[in-house]
Formats: C-alpha cells, structure tokens, sequence
C-alpha cells in the first residue's frame, strides 16, 4: 500500500454563522458555511440536528433529537429551507441512511410493536415497508441508490444476513453470506448496485471487507499489518473508504479500496482515529477525527492526492463531525456546542 502525506490545519471557532474564506493551504477552495436547525431540534446534551446525507441536488436528510429523546427525520430542501417530515406509519422513533436525487427516502424505524424495520418512501409520499421474510430481528437499512435499489441487514433465523431489495421486483429480497466468513454486514450501495461491507474472517477471527457485485461474485480484503478493519461508504467506481488499526500504533488510520483490489492509505497523526463517512464520485472522503484535540473530534476532508485537512467550520463547538458529501462538493456534518447539543452545519463551495 502507498501513502500520502498529510496537511492539518487547527479549528477555528469564531462566532459567526457563515464565514468566507477557508485557511489558505488547506484541501478545500473558498466556500461559505451555513449552520441550521431541523424541527423539533432539542437544546439539551445529546438532542440536536444531524445530517446523515447530502444528494446532487442540495438536499439533505437529518435526523433531530427533541430534549425527551425523540427521534425525527426531516428531508430539508435546498431551494427554500422547508423540511419534508418523514414519518413511516406507525413510527416511533425514525432513522435515515439514504436520499437520492429523485427525492427516494430510505432508513429505518422503531414501531409500535417494538420492533425495527426498514422502509422506503417514495416521491408521492407512499412507503414501503422492508422487513425480509423469516426476520427474527432489527431490520436496518444502509442506503438507496439512484435506481431506488436498496442494501440493509437482517437476523434472519438468528443469523445476521445482508439483503439486496430492487424495487421492481418487490417482494423478492436478495440475501447474501460472503464465502469464508461468518456475520456480514452491508455498509454502503452505490449506483451499480453493489454492496461494501464486512464480515468475519473463519481463518483469523478478524473483521475483513468485502465487495459484492450486482452479479453476484465478491472480492474480499484486509490491510496488511492492521485489525479490526471496518468498510464506511462507496462511491460509484466501487472505491470503498475504510479505516482499520495498524499493529504498532493505538489509533485508526484510514485508507481507500478500489475495485480492481488495490489500496492505498492516508498518513495522520490522530491520536483516537479517523472515521470515514462519505466518499464523493470524484474521491473526496470526508469524516471525523477522534484525535484527542476536541472532546467531539474534528471534521476532516481527505482530496484525491489523499491529502487530510481538518476542516475549519466556523462555529464556537467543542468538536464537530462532517457526516456527508456530494459530487459538487457540498458537505454536511455537526458542531456540538457547550451543552453538548448537535447543530447541523453546510459547506457550499
């Protein structure tokens, strides 16, 4: 595996809302930052607004946390900042992990019958509900792609198992296990349908990745001289952000899998770890830094020389997060004020 270099610019929390010009050197151009609240966004430790996903167009899905641990999910509208509730029937709390470009909601929800279930809601406001037949337990779903193709996990007879849901072909869910291991788990769907994820090795006990193609066959992988490998999102070339723990250091780096098999990883100096949490279609990743300099972590981005840069979002936080991106360059994620509630914030280059 080769390695880049890295650049690391400090926070700076100012008290503004939007600011102007990003340090000069850093990975990212001039843009302007936004910060928002969803509805029903609590003030208390731990309630607050967090994005989860930015489409082409702009719009992102959230979730909000009120002060009595209420979970919502919101669809907030780049054109004029008005929120789409999405409300499943009969939810209690909702999740959500994917929006696409159409307007295709996808996620999870807690119901009245105390179970967790996937769901789908489409542009006229119709859901479907996913739960894979013989399911013995939570039901969750990772992401929706462009053609409304969906990748979630499942207990199925007490076994974790991964499925594929097409939505022309409804009642068919397609459930995989990976060759040589034991409990996969989907982490990410991109636009040609195929799955990343991981799964635990027979041989070492240890968690590998995988990548299932729309046709079936895998390709597996682990990083040599790490453990405890684990696979965050894919873009549409099949490149996969992962991070794992390398032997003779006590924190995650983070590195890229393509889908021809070859990797390449990103040197840091994070003392905690860098979690990835999104990976654009031109390469950029973004994520957390856990790396002891904030009480949250820090949001990096990572460009396509794999060069890290902390990203300075402008607000007065005791750590902030970036939980997504798109092809444009857009970027959401958290800052996490004295209380130790979330506000969401927006980067628009």
């Amino acid at each position: 595996m080769s390695y880049s270099s890295s650049c690391r610019d400090p926070l700076r929390p100012v008290l503004i809302l939007t600011a102007a010009v990003l340090l000069a050197g850093t990975c990212l151009a001039q843009g302007t930052f936004v910060s928002f609240e969803g509805p029903h966004a609590g003030a208390a430790s731990g309630s607050g607004t967090f994005p989860s996903v930015i489409n082409r167009l702009g719009n992102i899905a959230l979730v909000t946390i009120d002060d009595s641990g209420t979970r919502r999910a919101y669809v907030r509208q780049h054109r004029n900042g008005a929120y789409l509730h999405i409300q499943p029937p009969n939810a209690l709390d909702t999740y959500i992990s994917g929006l696409n470009s159409h307007g295709q909601v996808s996620g999870s929800f807690f119901n009245t019958s105390f179970q967790t279930v996937g769901y789908v809601r489409n542009v006229d406001g119709s859901y479907v509900i996913l739960n894979p037949p013989g399911s013995t337990g939570p039901t969750t779903v990772v992401g929706i792609n462009e053609a409304g193709q969906v990748a979630g996990n499942a207990y199925i007879n007490g076994t974790a198992t991964p499925f594929f849901w097409d939505p022309t072909n409804p009642d068919n869910y397609v459930t995989f296990s990976v060759p040589g291991g034991t409990s996969p788990s989907a982490r990410a769907i991109n636009a040609s349908g195929q799955i990343a994820g991981i799964y635990t090795d027979t041989a070492t006990s240890q968690p590998f990745g995988f990548l299932r193609n729309a046709d079936g066959t895998f390709s597996t992988f682990s990083v040599a001289g790490t453990f405890n490998l684990q696979a965050y999102a894919m873009n549409k070339w099949g490149t996969i952000a992962c991070n794992a723990f390398v032997e003779i250091e006590s924190s995650s780096d983070l590195f890229l899998r393509y889908s021809g098999g070859g990797q390449r990883g990103v040197v840091g100096t994070s003392h905690g770890g860098f979690i990835p949490a999104a990976i654009n279609d031109n390469g950029i990743v973004v994520g957390t830094d856990f790396g002891g300099d904030t009480l949250y972590g820090n949001a990096f981005s990572v460009d396509k020389s794999l060069t890290l840069t902390l990203i300075p979002v402008p607000f007065s936080a005791q750590g902030t997060t970036a939980n997504a991106l798109n092809n444009a360059g857009q970027i959401v994620g958290t800052y996490i004020d004295d209380n130790g509630a979330g506000h969401a914030w927006v980067y628009v280059p």
